[in-house]
């Protein structure tokens, strides 16, 4: 399941193990369009990999801070620090998944 975090969750969560972070908003099709493929990501690596959602309207400072300029972006992360390129508006599931096999 894909949870929804804010900036404390961010910086406890992307601490420990494999983490993807998606940086998005309610408003974002895109956004939308990508979330059933996460969930079902976040099912088939169950226990693997751990997958969060940021809403940039709540958490504007951090997305600034991330250089966040398009949405979605996604991040990935393994015992907090950042790996491999950021995905910025991914519209399918292989370049997701791909990027998640580097991350374990």
């Amino acid at each position: 399941m894909v949870e929804l975090i804010n900036r404390a969750g961010f910086e406890k969560q992307t601490a420990h193990g494999a983490v993807i972070v998606d940086f998005g908003a309610n408003w974002c099709p895109d956004c939308r369009k990508i979330e059933p493929i996460l969930e079902a990501l976040s099912k088939d690596y169950e226990g693997k990999v751990k997958i969060y959602k940021i809403n940039i309207d709540a958490e504007e400072e951090l997305k600034d801070e991330l250089g966040v300029k398009r949405i979605p972006t996604l991040m990935f992360f393994k015992d907090g620090k950042e790996i491999t390129e950021r995905l910025v508006e991914p519209d399918n599931k292989l370049p997701i998944e791909t990027a998640l096999k580097k991350l374990l």
